[in-house]
């Protein structure tokens, strides 16, 4: 094997069958692929500590694509969900949803169609699959990734995405400020601001999958809506 420079590093693939336990909560999910990205990851610790910066799965009861992804900007999180060709919606922009009353966490804010031409730890795009069991990358991106065999040779080029964000009024940003974070608590009246950590996205994930399915088959978004998430890290999440 040649000897490698430190300029680069080997990305492997994992096991064919790959569960992960979302952070923040029990969600055992089996995922596609898995990305710890250092250059977008959160200083410091917290709730985001054990987290990844981009998880990629397939929702087991609509069959479609699902990513969540660390914004490079505020390094905050967020989730999106793919539909096939022959969705209604396949091609809609954001602008064209007033009409649909779709619940998901600050509401859909993101409509586009598979970016397959960025680097795969940051793309909002399934993955791809790779022809080797090993490839050299460079150091520059200094990304771990770990993914699914499973997931290999699966075309998801032509999906349309759909996606939320976790930046919204009383969401915690890693990376924000303090003056930004008191601000925050005043907004929303003192109240403590909640980080929206893997499992909390996971479940807005599912929610919205749910919704973009039953429109898919002629059915109310509303009627497949199970509601709001909760989150392990938010204070006035009820006790059982």
């Amino acid at each position: 094997m040649p000897k490698k420079s430190r300029n680069e590093i080997t990305i492997t693939d994992a096991p064919r069958s790959m569960t992960r336990t979302m952070a923040g909560g029990g969600d055992l999910v089996q995922v596609d692929a898995v990305f710890h990205v250092p250059a977008v990851h959160p200083d410091g610790s917290g709730p985001w500590s054990e987290e990844a910066d981009k998880i990629s799965w397939t929702d087991m009861p609509t069959g479609y694509g699902c990513i969540m992804r660390r914004s490079p900007l505020g390094k905050y999180l967020a989730g999106y969900v793919s539909v096939p060709p022959g969705h209604p919606m396949f091609g809609r922009g954001t602008g064209s949803l007033d009409d649909l009353l779709i619940g998901v966490h600050g509401g859909i804010d993101y409509a586009a169609a598979c970016r397959a031409s960025e680097p795969e730890e940051v793309s909002i795009c399934h993955p791809s699959g790779r022809e080797k069991r090993e490839r050299i990358v460079s150091r520059s991106s200094r990304q771990t990734v770990y993914e699914n065999e499973a997931a290999k040779g699966q075309g998801h080029a032509d999906a349309w995405w759909f996606g939320f964000s976790c930046n919204q009024i009383g969401d915690v940003l890693p990376d924000a400020s303090y003056d930004r974070q008191k601000k925050q608590e005043q907004l929303i009246g003192g109240v403590e601001p909640i980080y929206r950590t893997e499992a909390y996205v996971y479940r807005e994930c599912v929610r919205l999958a749910a919704q973009l399915k039953a429109i898919e088959e002629g059915r109310d978004p509303r009627d497949a809506d199970p509601g709001p998430s909760t989150s392990s890290h938010d204070p006035y999440r009820p006790r059982g």
